[in-house]
């Protein structure tokens, strides 16, 4: 669930939430000043906001591809585990055979 929302939602909302930011810091500036227009949601720019989010989701699950793609070319990693005696075996990478 944690990986969900990192990997997909969090890229995709990040925009609106930073715009969301410079909005309330740009409104307190304006305030402090007694002029100017105070940026609305009304005026948000919606679609450019979405669109970052879809780019920034797609340059985001690229880059993971990728990693993972690299992890891989090493080996197949073992994670750590219990043994029959007791002992805890570490965790390990075991290399992939010829040709393989």
């Amino acid at each position: 669930m944690i990986r969900i929302l990192l990997e997909f939602l969090l890229p995709l909302v990040l925009p609106t939430i930073a715009y969301g930011l410079w909005m309330a810091y740009e409104r307190r500036r304006q305030e402090k000043r007694g002029r100017g227009e105070k940026p609305t949601w009304r005026d948000a720019p919606f679609v450019w906001l979405g669109l970052a989010g879809v780019v920034l989701t797609a340059v985001l699950l690229f880059g993971l591809v990728l990693m993972r793609e690299a992890g891989n070319a090493k080996g197949q990693y073992v994670p750590p585990r219990m043994a029959p005696d007791g002992t805890i075996a570490p965790a390990h990478v075991e290399p992939r055979p010829p040709g393989g």
